[in-house]
């Protein structure tokens, strides 16, 4: 199974379980529900969060304090996707660092990540939906609690358009 798919049945099964149905889906009360500790915390400089996962004990999950809601929201549901894709491969004990710019290349478990908080934030039906609906990037980021760089590379990976001119 493609690494996408793997992500993104694992999104469907957290947000069906876990989700209330109501727009944005908020991936802290998911961690919360999961047993997992979320905190806001001054991260060193470019770290946008973290997620660590000692042996025996519940992960923790740490988010830059100086983000904006959205990307912490987004960041937070990365960090998810880490801990799924760790759960799938029976691991323990981890950690990930992400950092807020993208220039070092993404290995599997980074490329997990990015889908699962894609496919948890933003569910392809309900996202294709909102844009054959005519709602800008302004209000998709609001709907989808994601940022604008996270709704056009969702809206990039979906095929569809979202920058009306």
């Amino acid at each position: 199974m493609l690494i996408k798919d793997r992500a993104r049945d694992e999104a469907e099964q957290a947000r069906a379980k876990y989700w209330d149905g109501v727009f944005p889906v908020d991936p802290v009360k998911i961690a919360v529900a999961l047993g997992m500790n979320v905190y806001t915390a001054v991260l060193p400089e470019g770290e946008s969060g973290r997620i660590v996962k000692e042996q025996g004990k519940p992960a923790e999950i740490y988010l830059a304090v100086d983000e904006p809601d959205r990307r912490q929201n987004y960041t937070c549901a990365h960090e998810l996707g880490h801990w799924f894709e760790r759960r799938i491969q029976e691991d323990d004990e981890y950690s990930f660092v992400d950092h807020r710019d993208d220039s070092q290349p993404k290995d599997a478990h980074e490329w997990f990540a990015e889908w699962f908080a894609a496919y948890l934030l933003m569910p392809t039906k309900e996202f294709i939906d909102a844009v054959d609906d005519g709602l800008t990037v302004d209000r998709l980021t609001r709907r989808f609690g994601v940022t604008p760089t996270a709704a056009r590379n969702r809206a990039r990976n979906l095929g569809v358009s979202i920058d009306r001119g």
